[in-house]
């Protein structure tokens, strides 16, 4: 953002998105090594051993090759996460990093691991509130407008209301007017005093007197 400022809820967003890549780290590993290649290895030693009697033993490689899918899909998530979630959070683009957070978050949940999805939508709300955060950053009081504020009205006070006068300096007391109201020569009512302009005016004929 360039500002220096860096929100409370980035730092739990980005946290939460390191653990979330950890847990998928093991989640690729065990669908890789436990599930595919233990598995490939373990099909194989059943095909040799009933490899003398003609028993087909294929469908036993069927669930190694799906772990070892899954462990290649968890992988690209990883380095996806990383640089397009994790990277951009880190140099405080929050608002990019937002949407490619829940994104994520909800491909996890399907393919990728539920943990590490349940984690990425909680950052991605997280990230919603640093967003939030740089709008208003501390010092300003949120439902007031901290850009755009009118010259001469305090920090803090809403839009629309008048600048508050100086304290050190009273208000001016109005000039007196003359001692008595003059009749108006047309319609004989008294005139009304205009300090504005100093002169009494009368509203009856609309003339100044």
């Amino acid at each position: 953002m360039g500002t220096g400022y860096r929100p409370p809820s980035a730092g739990t967003a980005q946290t939460l998105v390191l653990i979330g890549l950890i847990f998928q780290l093991i989640f690729a590993l065990l669908f890789l090594f436990i599930v595919g290649v233990l598995g490939i290895i373990a099909a194989s030693a059943a095909t040799t051993l009933n490899g003398v009697g003609g028993v087909n033993t294929g469908f036993l490689y069927v669930f190694p090759i799906i772990g070892i899918i899954f462990g290649l899909i968890a992988f690209l998530f990883i380095w996806l996460v990383y640089t397009k979630s994790y990277q951009r959070i880190k140099n405080g683009e929050y608002e990019r990093a937002k949407g490619a957070t829940l994104i994520f978050g909800i491909l996890c949940l399907i393919f990728a691991g539920v943990i590490p999805g349940i984690l990425y939508i909680i950052a991605y709300v997280k990230l919603g509130d640093a967003v939030n955060e740089m709008r208003n950053p501390p010092g300003m009081t949120p439902g007031y407008m901290p850009m755009g504020q009118p010259m001469g009205q305090p920090m803090g006070q809403p839009m629309g209301a008048p600048p508050a006068a100086p304290m050190s300096a009273p208000a001016p007391a109005p000039a007196p007017g003359p001692a008595a109201a003059p009749m108006c020569p047309r319609c004989g009512q008294p005139g009304t005093w205009i300090a504005q302009y100093g002169r009494y005016y009368c509203y009856t004929d609309s003339q100044y007197l």
